[in-house]
């Protein structure tokens, strides 16, 4: 766990920089790789709402442009999701390893890809958070190889996975969200482009033991990023690739596929650790980055990923501040009760209550900031819990995480009907039919987990017929307010 000092920083006290040109070394090819975790604890202060601004409308306040046939892209008008006219709420998943399931080189991955989204279809759960961009890294927690291997160069399998997830999405319509680099190690990180820049070793938060590293040096590394030109050109230039790629399962080019719903920045992009100087470079880089994306990709979304406060060194003008950019469409949320200690046990009872009302208050901040100051829907993005008890064994009961579950799926159709900002639901994450075998260490194995945390602890399994029924009933509701909403 990692506990960030919280500092007192207003936005009015936040000053502009430039970013400063640093000495770029040849970049050296990676021959190896493996990922690690990146949620992590950190005290929560007294949240005290600044007075600020009037609202920011985002660049998507527009009709769905003209790429494919109108009406086809998700957009945003008055601060509501819109698709075909009518609103768009939904409760989706987090199936980060599509991509990877669906390299052509994984025997039988693509079969089950194809019976993994049958399977959401039929719950319901048609918008999915995927990974779309990753980095090979030699820290002990990633994951094996990542789709750029080394600077321009790119592993056409997992690509052409890409295409092929994104393929078989279209023929459900199916939405996603792809988030395209990370802030944490699991998946290469940030911090790997700056150490392709800068030949440095990066701290390992996964050494001498799993998880139990040096994390303050690690995301200290990370965050430098934001200030290495030569790092956010390689970035800009793998993004700029995604967007102007030709799948070559369907032919469409990204920028005018109506399936890809949204942009994200990266997996939970942070500003330094506890250093607010570093604020006004992440800002800078967030509002930079979604213009960017923007200019190629006129008619889709984009978003930071972040995780909201938490993720904004426990200050909420923090993170109005690196979200009150027009480029940035929509806000998000993360939220992890265990993760953050708010639970100890997972079942249900007192201890159950006091944290699922902390989440909910958690949600109810985020909701309050996006609908009065920026005035922009607001996405719970990621979320999880065990199984009771944490137990791995996949007939192992669920009730804590489904009465969870509920409770956060009743809050945002609360808000859809209520007008405001939340409207959408992303649980983590989807495991399917894969099965833990072991609490840790089964990279490979597809369970919705990164490799480096152990495999199953927040899954959801395809036998999991009590939480399943609670996601497809949400979505029941939610379609429910979007057709009462469409005839308003």
């Amino acid at each position: 766990m990692i506990f960030i000092p919280a500092r007192n920083v207003h936005v009015s006290a936040i000053p502009v920089f430039k970013s400063r040109p640093e000495k770029i070394r040849q970049p050296r090819k990676i021959m190896s790789l493996r990922k690690t975790s990146r949620r992590n604890f950190i005290k929560t202060t007294a949240l005290a709402l600044p007075l600020i601004a009037t609202g920011c409308r985002s660049w998507a306040d527009k009709p769905a442009g003209s790429g494919t046939s109108a009406g086809e892209f998700v957009t945003i008008r008055n601060g509501r999701f819109e698709l075909a006219g009518r609103p768009y709420y939904y409760v989706g998943t987090n199936l980060w390893y599509g991509c990877y399931l669906s390299d052509p080189n994984l025997s039988g991955g693509r079969a089950r890809l194809v019976r993994e989204l049958d399977r959401l279809q039929k719950i319901g759960a048609n918008n999915i958070r995927l990974l779309a961009g990753s980095e090979t890294s030699p820290l002990a927690g990633a994951i094996p190889n990542g789709i750029t291997y080394a600077p321009h160069d790119y592993d056409e399998g997992l690509l052409a996975g890409l295409d092929f997830c994104l393929a078989e999405m279209a023929k459900r319509n199916q939405r996603a969200i792809l988030f395209v680099s990370n802030y944490w190690q699991w998946s290469g990180s940030f911090a790997q482009y700056v150490r392709w820049v800068t030949g440095e070793n990066i701290p390992d938060p996964d050494k001498p033991v799993m998880a139990k590293g040096d994390w303050h040096a690690f995301m200290e590394f990370s965050a430098r990023f934001y200030q290495t030109p030569a790092a956010v050109a390689l970035y800009n230039d793998y993004v700029t690739r995604l967007i102007h790629r030709r799948n070559t399962v369907n032919g469409r080019i990204y920028r005018d596929d109506p399936i890809i719903m949204t942009w994200e920045l990266a997996n939970e992009p942070r500003p330094a650790a506890d250093d607010p100087a570093d604020i006004p470079f992440f800002c800078d880089w967030v509002a930079a980055t979604a213009k960017m994306i923007h200019a190629q990709a006129p008619h889709q979304l984009v978003c930071t990923g972040s995780e909201g406060i938490w993720g904004c060194l426990q200050k909420p003008e923090v993170f109005i501040a690196a979200h009150q950019t027009p480029a940035i469409d929509y806000v998000t949320v993360h939220m992890w009760l265990k993760n953050w200690s708010w639970i100890k046990t997972v079942e249900l009872g007192p201890d159950f209550e006091i944290a699922a009302g902390k989440a909910r208050d958690h949600v109810e901040m985020h909701t309050k900031i996006a609908t009065d100051i920026l005035k922009k829907p607001l996405v719970l993005e990621e979320f999880g819990l065990p199984r009771d008890h944490e137990s791995y064994a996949p007939d192992s009961p669920t009730t804590a995480r489904d009465e969870y579950f509920r409770r956060m799926f009743a809050q945002v159709a609360e808000s859809c009907q209520a007008g405001r900002a939340l409207q959408a639901a992303n649980f983590w994450a989807w495991g399917g039919e894969g099965r833990a075998t072991a609490p840790k260490g089964s990279a490979g194995k597809f369970l919705g987990d990164p490799p480096c945390e152990p495999q199953g602890l927040n899954s959801v399994f395809d036998t999991d017929a009590s939480t399943l029924a609670v996601i497809a009933d949400a979505n029941k509701k939610l379609a429910a307010l979007a057709d009462a909403g469409s005839t308003r």
